[in-house]
C-alpha cells in the first residue's frame, strides 16, 4: 500500500516541482529576509487563521511571501531531536537560516550557543548523533563499559561521516565565509532585534531570519534558492535515517531505516526482526528516504490546512485533499486506491486507511431532503439547520447535513477523539457518537454502504426523542430530524429498487388524512384502520395532554414512559394517568378528543410498538388543536 502511494506521489511531484510548497503554510512568526549587504530586504508577521485554516489574503499577496514559504521549507529540522543546536535553542538546520522562539532571545539564547551552532555546522562531519547521545556515551564509559561503548558512539558517527563525506564529493564544503558573515550578523543584532523591527519579544511564536549572499535580481534569487536547497540538503543527507546503526552498504550504496513512519526504539524491540543479519524491518537508499520523507511534508501541510482527507488514486495517479467541508466538485470517483485520515500533531498522524474501490461521492441518485412536517415559523426566524430542505447530488453533502441536523455539528468534531476526552454534556448525544461515528464515516468519506440504512434507523429514533426531549415548544429540531430520517428512508429504498409502492410522503399523508377523518365522523365511531394508524392516534393524544400541561418547559417524566414504551397496555396505562392528571381542563364537550381517546382504547395492536409513528403523531400539527381551535381559547 505504502509503496503505491509513494509512487502516485513521486509522478505528481515530477509534474509539478511546487507541489510540496504550494500547500506550505510557515509557522506563526516573524519573518526576516538579510540582503547580501545585511540590511533587511523585508519583514513581515504570518499568523495562520484557525478556523479558516489559511493566513491572510495580504500576507499570502505580498510580494516575499513565497520566498519566506520556500527558505523556511529548505531550513527546517527533520526533528527536534535531530536539531544543529545540542541546546534545542535554535531550530533551524543550515547557516543560511536562523530560527528561534522570541521569548528565548532573552531567556535562553547566548552568544555561546550561538557559537555552537554554527561551530556545527562549519564542520558536520564531528557531529556523532546528537550532543546528548555523546554524553550518555561518556557517561556509561565512566560507569560501566569503559571504551566500548563510547567506540560505539563513534561508530555511529563514522557511518553519518560516510553519508556526509559522498555528499560533499558530489556537492561541494561548506562556505566559510558565508557562515562567518551570517554568524557576525546574528551576534551583533539578535539581542537587540526589537531595536530593528517592531517585536515583542515576550511572545512564543517565532523569529526566523533568512539571509541571501547574492544580489537580488531574479536571476541571482534562483542562485539564493539553489544555495538553501544545497545547505539544506547537507543536514538531511546524514540525518535522513531514524538510526545510523542499521544503515549498512549495498553495491556502493547506503541504505538505512527512514525517519517517518518506522522507528527501531529499544523501548520497542517488536520492530526489529531477530532472525535477520540485520534486524531493521524496512531498507531504503538515500533517495527513496529522501522522497519518503517529503511525502510524509506533503501530508503534513495538507493537516495544517485542515485538509484531511486525502484520496491517492492509484489508477489515473492523481492526489486528492479536502477539508470536510469541501464539496469536492473536482473528485467525484475513484476506481482504485487509499483513503488516508490524517490529523497534525508534533508529527504527521495517519488516525485511518483504507482501500477504496469504485468510489463515488456524486451519488447515482440524488437525495431529496423532504418536509414531511411542517414548520409553521416564518423563514427568517428559523435556525439554519431547519433551512436545508432541497435536492443533494454528494454524498458529503448529505454527511454534512447528519452532521448539522441529527448531531447538532457534534459528529464532524468527534469523529477520532478518544471517548475519554469528548466534552459533550448530553448523554445520549455522546452515546450515539461513540455508537455511529465508524458507520457514517465509512459511508460519507469512504462510500462503504454496509449497514448504514441499519445504522441510522437506530440513531435517527434515539436523537429523535432525545431532541423532543430537549426542545422548545416549536420542536424545530426533533421535526427536522424526522424529515431526514424519511427522506433518507426512502432514498434507500429507491436505491435497493424496492420502493414500488407508497413514499414516505404518500404513507404520511394517507394516515394524517385517514386519521382527521375518522376523528371529524359525526356518527359511530371509527376503529384506526392498521397499527401505524393507531401509533399515529397515540402521538397525537401525547401531543394534546403535554400542550395541557401548561409547563414551561416538558419534563421528561410526562413524554419518556410513552415515547419508551415497549408494550401497548402501558401505552393505555401512561395515557390514562395523564388524562386523569389534565381532565380538569378539558371541556365535556370536547368530542373530538373523546374520539380519538376512544379509538385507542378500542384497538388493539397486532404488531410490536411503532415508536416512529407514536413520534409522527407527536410532531404533526395536531388535529384536536387544530380542528378545536375555538374550544382550545375559551379553555385556556
Amino acid at each position: 500500500m505504502f509503496e503505491e502511494c509513494l509512487e502516485v506521489f513521486k509522478r505528481e511531484l515530477d509534474y509539478d516541482n511546487n507541489l510540496i510548497l504550494d500547500e506550505y503554510i510557515p509557522a506563526d512568526g516573524s519573518y526576516i529576509i538579510v540582503d547580501a549587504e545585511g540590511k533587511i530586504k523585508n519583514y513581515q508577521d504570518i499568523k495562520l487563521d484557525k478556523k479558516k485554516r489559511e493566513t491572510s489574503e495580504a500576507v499570502e499577496k505580498g510580494s516575499y511571501f513565497k520566498e519566506i514559504c520556500f527558505y523556511d521549507y529548505h531550513s527546517k529540522l527533520i526533528s527536534m531531536n535531530k536539531p544543529m543546536d545540542s541546546k534545542k535553542v535554535i531550530h533551524s538546520n543550515n547557516y543560511l537560516a536562523f530560527a528561534v522562539k522570541k521569548e528565548s532571545i532573552t531567556s535562553k539564547l547566548t552568544e555561546t550557543i550561538i557559537d555552537n551552532y554554527y561551530d556545527t555546522l562549519k564542520n558536520l562531519m564531528c557531529v556523532p548523533v546528537t550532543k546528548g547521545r555523546l554524553t550518555m556515551a561518556k557517561l556509561f564509559v565512566l560507569l560501566i563499559f569503559d571504551i566500548a561503548y563510547e567506540a560505539a558512539g563513534y561508530m555511529i558517527a563514522a557511518a553519518m561521516s560516510v553519508i556526509y563525506q559522498k555528499f560533499e564529493e558530489e556537492y561541494a564544503p561548506v562556505n566559510i565565509e558565508i557562515l562567518e558573515k551570517c554568524r557576525s550578523w546574528i551576534k551583533q543584532h539578535i539581542f537587540s532585534i526589537d531595536k530593528l523591527i517592531n517585536i515583542d519579544l515576550k511572545k512564543k511564536d517565532y523569529l526566523k531570519i533568512f539571509f541571501e549572499v547574492f544580489e537580488a535580481d531574479e536571476e541571482d534569487n534562483k542562485k539564493n534558492k539553489e544555495l538553501f536547497i544545497q545547505e539544506d540538503n547537507r543536514y538531511i543527507f546524514p540525518s535522513i535515517y531514524n538510526s545510523n546503526d542499521y544503515n549498512v552498504e549495498v553495491n556502493g550504496k547506503i541504505q538505512g531505516i527512514p525517519d517517518n513512519n518506522m522507528g527501531m526504539n529499544a523501548k520497542k524491540p517488536f520492530l526489529a526482526i531477530k532472525t535477520r543479519k540485520t534486524p531493521a524491518a524496512y531498507l531504503v537508499d538515500i533517495n527513496k528516504a529522501i522522497l519518503q520523507k517529503q511525502f510524509f511534508e506533503y501530508l503534513m501541510n495538507f493537516a495544517a490546512n485542515g485538509k484531511n482527507n486525502i484520496y491517492i488514486d492509484t489508477k489515473n495517479y492523481r492526489i486528492k485533499a479536502y477539508s470536510d467541508q469541501d464539496e469536492r466538485d473536482d473528485f467525484d470517483e475513484m476506481a482504485s486506491g487509499y483513503y488516508l485520515r490524517i490529523q497534525k500533531g508534533k508529527e504527521l498522524e495517519i488516525q485511518i486507511q483504507d482501500n477504496i474501490v469504485d468510489y463515488q461521492n456524486r451519488l447515482k441518485t440524488n437525495f431529496e431532503y423532504m418536509k414531511f412536517i411542517s414548520i409553521d415559523i416564518k423563514g427568517d426566524k428559523l435556525p439554519e439547520f431547519a433551512k436545508k430542505y432541497g435536492v443533494y447530488d454528494k454524498r458529503t453533502s448529505v454527511g454534512t447535513l447528519i452532521n448539522e441536523i441529527f448531531f447538532s455539528k457534534f459528529l464532524r468534531t468527534n469523529y477520532f477523539i478518544d471517548v475519554n476526552d469528548m466534552s459533550i454534556k448530553d448523554s445520549v448525544l455522546r452515546q450515539n457518537i461513540i455508537m455511529y461515528r465508524n458507520i457514517i464515516f465509512d459511508w460519507v468519506y469512504k462510500g462503504i454502504d454496509n449497514n448504514f440504512s441499519k445504522a441510522e434507523e437506530k440513531f435517527a429514533l434515539d436523537l429523535i426523542k432525545n431532541s423532543i426531549r430537549n426542545e422548545d415548544k416549536y420542536n424545530l429540531r426533533p421535526k427536522s430530524q424526522l424529515n431526514l430520517h424519511w427522506s433518507l428512508k426512502d432514498y434507500f429504498l429507491k436505491m435497493k429498487k424496492e420502493q414500488g409502492g407508497d413514499t414516505m410522503a404518500d404513507i404520511a399523508t394517507k394516515i394524517r388524512t385517514s386519521v382527521k377523518e375518522k376523528i371529524m365522523f359525526k356518527e359511530d365511531l371509527i376503529m384506526p384502520s392498521d397499527d401505524k394508524e393507531y401509533y399515529y392516534a397515540v402521538g397525537q393524544l401525547l401531543s394534546y395532554f403535554i400542550f395541557k400541561s401548561r409547563a414551561g418547559k416538558r419534563m421528561q417524566s410526562m413524554i419518556n414512559p410513552v415515547l419508551n414504551a415497549k408494550r401497548d397496555n402501558i401505552i393505555k396505562i401512561r395515557l390514562f394517568q395523564l388524562y386523569k392528571k389534565y381532565n380538569y381542563d378539558i371541556s365535556i364537550n370536547n368530542y373530538n378528543m373523546k374520539k380519538l381517546y376512544a379509538m385507542i382504547l378500542g384497538y388493539k395492536p397486532q404488531h410490536k410498538v411503532n415508536q416512529e409513528m407514536i413520534l409522527f403523531g407527536y410532531l404533526d400539527e395536531n388535529i384536536l388543536l387544530k380542528s378545536n381551535a375555538k374550544t382550545v381559547k375559551k379553555e385556556n
